[in-house]
Parts: structure tokens; sequence; C-alpha cells
């Protein structure tokens, strides 16, 4: 009677830890690994296990920002079953990141020849929520290093290559728009670049912001220019890519 009542409050009851093959990633990629279920003192009823992808994102309240959690997806490994006592269960999964999976590893997102690694504020994680009838639910959290998309990179090269660093990167709630493309996962990533130099510059900054989709990357550039309007223009870079002169598409655009 004790451990059942002790099990309800999260004392003795099941637990949960998730085993990732590979927290290197990309978005769109596959995500393989198990959910790992030790049974506590008594047999519990499971109603499900989830896993939740999920982000940290800025929000505006009135003037000011705070940070969040943003569910990205949510992916369902298992429905009801019993973890029964001290028996352990494995859960594998095989899942799809979406493409729009905000990317955070500073190192591949540095401009070339630069120097200085990005402050990259887009923490990615795994979230696993194992639901126990009448009980405190069980949870995990696993965080994951999501490499940028090649056009992502060459992006920021052809940037470097006009005199622009990579600065910093965060995650924004909302929704963004490029053309008859829109964000779909309730947030997207910004990307700001800055003159190298010290000095005087038309342009002070330049935010760019990327929705990956099947046919390839639709790209929105924003110029933020002295004494003047800000500028805004946009792209595809489609699957022939790689044959295209970028430095010279966004001179054009920045000109």
């Amino acid at each position: 009677m004790f451990k059942k009542l002790f099990a309800a409050v999260g004392v003795g009851g099941a637990t949960v830890d998730t085993v990732l093959d590979n927290a290197s990633v990309y978005p769109g990629s596959t995500l393989n690994g198990y959910v790992l279920i030790r049974g506590g003192s008594v047999d519990q009823a499971i109603e499900y296990v989830d896993l939740v992808l999920m982000t940290e994102a800025e929000q505006k309240v009135g003037d000011s920002e705070v940070r969040v959690a943003q569910t990205i997806a949510k992916f369902r490994v298992a429905n009801g079953f019993v973890a029964t006592a001290g028996v352990e269960r494995r859960l594998p999964f095989s899942l799809t990141l979406p493409l729009e999976t905000p990317v955070n590893n500073a190192y591949a997102l540095a401009t070339p020849g630069y120097g200085y690694a990005p402050n990259v504020k887009a923490a990615v994680w795994i979230h696993t929520d194992l639901a126990i009838a009448s009980a405190i639910d069980a949870k995990d959290r696993d965080f994951l290093d999501v490499q940028p998309l090649a056009q992502m990179q060459r992006l920021i090269a052809a940037m470097g290559n006009l005199g622009f660093a990579h600065v910093s990167s965060d995650v924004e709630i909302g929704t963004a728009r490029i053309g008859q493309v829109a964000s779909s996962i309730g947030c997207y990533q910004e990307f700001e670049f800055r003159p190298k130099q010290h000095g005087f510059s038309r342009i002070q900054e330049v935010e760019i912001t990327c929705i990956s989709r099947a046919d390839g990357v639709y790209v929105l550039i924003e110029a933020d220019r002295r004494f003047s309007r800000d500028s805004y223009s946009s792209m595809h870079m489609d699957p022939q890519w790689p044959n295209v002169d970028w430095e010279g598409r966004l001179r054009m655009m920045l000109s």
C-alpha cells in the first residue's frame, strides 16, 4: 500500500532515460535511439511515451523579451502498457527532424577565416514524457548538436567574402514569411551579420532568415542601413545552388 502511495508522488516509481544513437544531427535527418523504462517498486500503468522536440526561443512581452521553451514537434513512441516493477523495457524509435529545426553548432556556423564563433542562442533538445496514470510523470531531457545545412554554410561564407561576419543567431517566436512560403513550427531562426572592419559602413547589420523546404532553402535578407530605411530582399537556393555565384547575388541585394 505504502509503495503505491510513494510511487504516485514519484518516489520509487518508474523512471525514463532516452538513449540517442547520435546526438549530432542535421535538419531533416533521422534521429535514432531508444527509450529505456525502468519499472519502480510497484507495477504502474503507462498512458503513453512521447518524445517532444523543443528549442529555446525569444518571445516579446510588452517592451521586453523573455526566453521560453517552444515545442517544434511531438512524436508518439508508445501507447498504454504496464511498467512492471523492477523490469526494464526498451522502446526503439526512428524519427525525422523537421527541416526547420534550428541549427546551433557555433563552430560550423562561424565565418571562415574570421577567428570568432558566433553567439548562438538556439538550444534544441528532446524532452521525453512518460505519462503515468494517477502519478507524477517521469521526464528526461537530451540536448542535440544540430549542424547547419550546406546551403546555410555557403551563405555564411559568401557574406564573409563580402566583408560581413556572422556574429550571433537566435530563435524568435512567430512566423517568418518569404514570398508564398511561411515557417511552420511556431518560431524561426535569425542569423545576424555585421561588418568585419570597425569604422563607417553604409550597412550596420544584416539579418538572414532561412526556411528549408524539400525544394531548397528560401532566404529572407534584411539590411539595416545608416541614414536610410531597412531594405528587404529574398531568394531561393534551389537544387542547382552549388553552381550559383552567391557573392554576386548578395552584392546586388545589398548594394
